[in-house]
């Protein structure tokens, strides 16, 4: 059985790394395989049951993936979440409530067993609670996200929460209004939390509800690495057990007489009931799921005693988790829990520390046996004895506590593309510091208020006097986070508060935990092997030491000339907006900048991300077509980010976006040799009255052996001009004017330029219909090969004196099946 488990554990944990899943039709000759190996091959066995569930899952929940262009349906469904809200939106999420009306056995069966949530936003909304039931009306679409090197995976995150769709609200009709528990004590609660300095972070302990949290402050948590103690996973629920554990197992020494087995069984039954009512404060999110289930599973093993060694307990709770949740790998909560777990583990040889307690206990309990109270030996040896137990319990806190500051701080790193230098050693004060008293204290003033609050409504005490004796209740709590305050406060003010990662770093960093857990084996090693076993871990540290030599460029590089310099051009996937990046080892030319709405900036979420996991830490050009806001939308975040980058433009605004900067401006009319490509800006010989498009900066960009025209938004009257003025626009590659408009790319324009790949810079689904099926149509019969962002995602394409090469994010720099395109609904078919 545990062979079985095994391979379905280690299945499913690389189920990130498959290219796709089984398609339906091959799940039941799966099924026959896994059968028929389960006797004689269980390891087998698991692997194939662990693909034969999460292919069922995935189809169960993402059936109906056919159509591109949003579609508006009605459906009832549940308020789950709050996600996020301002002055004029709000973004929730909804749990859907099946309606089945499909003949087909399979989608009836899936829509009545699979929970299915929708990820919704609503302008101007009514005044919506968690818990309630409505009847909406909204233009729903798939999950499909931009997709980038280095940026938030939004598609996965969907995914590992069972988000099919996403959409607007049109309409809405409620249906049941009823208000649960939990939110009832919320809304009673919040105004008292609201009075406190760090009401925000106890809101997040106490309810799991982080819509108190400022911007700033989840900058400082992010700085810090400091988030994961305000989301209520394992370690939380984890402490409050342990509290009501201790709490119990105090009371029956005096409370009652039974056996001490019985008592500490009844303790654990009772600490887990209020652990799962702290699940329940908490609205049973799915890492709190996991993290119950988890918990519970370690309380069942403990009491039936079946299975006598801790990776046993590991493996089979591990099993559980991903079998109630198949998706549960896609998340960095499992990985972070588990790997805890694995690193407690590996640090505190369990058996032999409490063998060695049982003898030195059994040694000082006999000396101190044959000695009589009165004697002066006896103290001194009860002393020694007290002592001992005080250091060897710090020394295995310190052993388990410097590791999983050191090896999260990593997993961190790996999982999010970036680490805070300052998150270990202010995790090492933190988590013991939370652990021992803030959610102790936390929890226990909440009981303490919760049980005055039902004797007061039960006595009949007005409102004033609850709000002043909660105050005086959590005020204690308060006063135990004012510490975790002034250090997120401090970390403003901190060198390096945040490194982001190359993917070669990322990498290293990978086979340094590697070398890392081999060390922590190596007393199970044979002494035969030990010479082999140093190698192996000496291998595995040299890559991350390579990747620092090379960034801080104490190796020597090749010298750069023309015709045979390396460089890449990246279009990135800004959803509908242009972005484009040339690359050359650490140094970079910016092509605009996607857009930008309010706080919100595509330079900020997918080009500094972008940057920073290619490893280009010079930007030496930023180069704005026009000023739409689709092209120049996060200007000012990137000369914020670059402020000694040249930025290249020719359109008014420009002046006033430089003001108070003392930088060099340059116009679209020069030729520029960067690095060994020639930049060559065509000027504009239409007339100032000419639209924004048709001022557009037109580069051509020739290394002696490729060429490639970025065209930005250049129209009609534009691409005549070009051709009046036989300007020399032939390129291999071009990138199509104004994102496939019927304004642009007239059949001229097409045969002077004669590109062997166009590409459209058009988001998925995007609300003008870009490109044009006759545009498209008017490159294929050109022989042009076409590559749309919306639906390939970052395209990067790589230059050496051979020619050049062309990889796409979603089918070949990372071709997984979450990264596949989501569309969502029943295509409709012409009558």
């Amino acid at each position: 059985m545990n062979r079985f488990i095994y391979g379905f554990c280690a299945c499913s944990l690389s189920a990130m790394l498959w290219p796709s899943l089984a398609p339906m039709w091959c799940v039941p000759i799966l099924f026959l395989v896994m059968l028929v190996c389960i006797r004689k091959g269980p390891l087998m066995a698991g692997c194939l049951f662990a693909v034969i569930w999460l292919s069922l899952l995935f189809h169960s929940l993402y059936m109906h993936q056919y159509a591109e262009k949003s579609q508006q349906i009605e459906f009832k469904a549940q308020i789950v979440s709050l996600v996020s809200q301002n002055s004029d939106w709000i973004s929730f999420d909804v749990r859907v409530i099946a309606e089945p009306k499909q003949d087909a056995f399979f989608e009836t069966l899936a829509l009545n067993n699979v929970q299915r949530y929708y990820r919704l936003t609503w302008q101007k909304p009514d005044k919506i609670v968690i818990g309630q039931i409505w009847q909406f009306s909204a233009k729903l679409k798939g999950i499909t996200s931009i997709q980038n090197q280095g940026g938030f995976n939004q598609q996965k995150y969907f995914i590992s929460r069972h988000i099919i769709a996403k959409g607007r609200i049109k309409q809405a009709e409620l249906i049941s209004n009823s208000v649960s528990m939990r939110q009832q004590v919320m809304l009673v609660s919040s105004p008292i939390l609201s009075q406190f300095s760090q009401g925000d972070i106890l809101q997040a302990l106490i309810f799991g509800d982080k819509s108190m949290l400022t911007a700033q402050r989840w900058q400082q948590l992010r700085q810090t690495g400091a988030g994961h103690l305000v989301a209520i996973s394992g370690l939380h629920l984890s402490v409050v057990f342990g509290l009501f554990y201790a709490i119990m197992i105090g009371l029956s020494r005096y409370a009652f007489s039974w056996q001490h087995l019985g008592k500490i069984q009844l303790a654990m039954l009772i600490a887990a009931l209020f652990t799962l009512g702290y699940g329940y404060l908490s609205g049973f999110a799915i890492a709190t799921q996991r993290a119950l289930l988890m918990l519970f599973l370690l309380l069942i093993f403990s009491f039936i005693k079946q299975f006598s060694h801790h990776w046993d307990r590991l493996a089979y709770a591990l099993f559980f988790v991903l079998l109630v949740d198949p998706f549960a790998s896609l998340g960095a909560g499992l990985w972070l829990s588990f790997g805890a777990l694995m690193i407690i583990l590996l640090s505190v040889k369990s058996d032999v520390t409490e063998q060695q307690a049982i003898l030195d206990a059994d040694y000082t309990h006999q000396s101190i046996d044959s000695l009589q109270p009165h004697n002066a030996k006896f103290w001194v040896n009860k002393f020694k004895l007290i002592k001992n137990k005080i250091l060897r319990g710090l020394s295995v806190l310190w052993s388990i506590q410097w590791r999983l500051a050191l090896l999260l701080g990593v997993l961190q790193g790996i999982l999010f593309g970036g680490i805070s230098p300052h998150s270990i050693w202010l995790n090492m004060l933190l988590v013991p510091w939370f652990s021992l008293v803030v959610i102790p204290l936390t929890m226990l003033s909440f009981c303490i208020w919760l049980v005055a609050l039902s004797v007061m409504l039960l006595v009949g005490v007005d409102a004033g006097a609850h709000q002043n004796i909660g105050l005086m209740i959590f005020q204690w709590a308060n006063l135990s986070l004012e510490p975790f305050g002034w250090l997120l406060q401090l970390s403003d003010h901190l060198p390096l508060k945040q490194l982001v990662l190359t993917e070669q770093e990322l990498a290293g960093l990978l086979f340094f935990i590697l070398a890392t857990m081999l060390l922590m084996l190596r007393g199970y090693v044979p002494n035969k092997l030990r010479s082999v076993y140093r190698l192996i871990v000496v291998i595995l540290v040299l890559p991350i030491i390579m990747v620092k030599l090379v960034a801080h460029d104490l190796l020597p590089t090749p010298k750069s000339t023309l015709r045979s310099t390396p460089w890449q051009l990246h279009v990135i996937d800004v959803a509908q907006g242009m972005a484009v990046v040339l690359q050359q080892g650490q140094h970079g030319v910016i092509y605009d900048t996607g857009a930008a709405y309010g706080d919100f900036s595509y330079a900020q979420r997918a080009i500094l991300p972008f940057l920073a996991s290619r490893g280009i830490r010079y930007i030496d050009f930023i180069v704005i077509s026009h000023d739409d806001n689709d092209h120049a939308g996060g200007l000012n975040v990137l000369l914020k980010q670059f402020p000694q980058a040249v930025l290249i433009a020719d359109f008014p605004m420009a002046a006033s976006i430089l003001s108070g900067l003392s930088r060099p401006v340059k116009t679209c009319d020069s030729q520029l040799n960067w690095r060994g490509v020639q930049l060559g800006f065509i000027s504009n010989q239409l007339t100032t009255n000419s639209n924004d498009n048709n001022r557009s900066c037109v580069v051509k960009l020739f290394d002696g052996q490729s060429s490639v025209l970025l065209t930005g938004d250049i129209e009609a009257p534009r691409e005549h001009m070009l051709l009046m003025d036989n300007a020399n626009i032939q390129a291999d590659i071009l990138l199509v004017p104004h994102h496939g408009s019927r304004t642009s790319s007239t059949a001229e324009f097409i045969d002077s330029v004669n590109p062997q790949l166009a590409i459209f810079t058009a988001g998925f689904s995007n609300q003008y219909g870009f490109p044009k099926s006759d545009i498209v149509d008017r490159y294929q019969l050109h022989g042009s090969n076409i590559l749309q962002t919306g639906h390939v995602g970052q395209i990067s394409i790589s230059f050496t004196s051979d020619g050049y090469k062309v990889a796409t994010y979603r089918q070949q720099i990372a071709p997984f099946w979450y990264n596949r395109l989501f569309r969502f609904g029943e295509s409709l078919k012409a009558e």
